[in-house]
């Protein structure tokens, strides 16, 4: 699927503060935002670059989807195929072997991780809006040939 780099970036934002608040213990969750605000600027690139390395694969291997406003809508079975491919990826290219030599529990699970965390990504993402529709009336505008003409 394409997506703009707005809506990337929200979404990794977004997962990030999701694995964030994953972390915390459910005690200290209540503040979790508010730690999250005051975190330092390189702990928060942290998490979205490990956020990042496990969504982005996936929101690119979605399959495509016209919508002209709104957000795209997938299939749980849609989003669980693009987060194994990315998952599967991500794994083989830091060793070759590695999808293959996890076990089914460690492989299923982080399949489930990767496309719970996507879900949310996709949730996150700003709806996109419908251009305005145009009229027969209008005539493009027109762009002036020399500088002097934008004055």
């Amino acid at each position: 699927m394409k997506f703009s780099e707005n809506e990337m970036t929200v979404a990794v934002d977004a997962a990030a503060r999701h694995l964030f608040l994953a972390r915390q213990m459910p005690w200290r969750r209540r503040g979790a935002l508010d730690r999250w605000e005051k975190m330092a600027p390189f702990a928060k690139y942290q998490l979205r670059a490990t956020a990042g390395e496990m969504v982005l694969p996936t929101l690119t291997a979605l399959p495509e989807r016209p919508v002209e406003s709104g957000r795209p809508a997938f299939t749980a079975a849609e989003v669980t195929e693009a987060a194994e491919g990315g998952a599967r990826g991500l794994l083989n290219h830091r060793d070759p072997e590695a999808w293959e030599k996890l076990g089914a529990r460690r492989r299923k699970a982080m399949l489930h991780l990767t496309s719970m965390v996507t879900r949310l990504a996709l949730a996150a993402m700003p709806e996109r809006t419908a251009p305005p529709a145009a009229s027969g009336d209008q005539e493009p505008p027109t762009v002036p040939d020399t500088p002097e003409g934008l004055m």
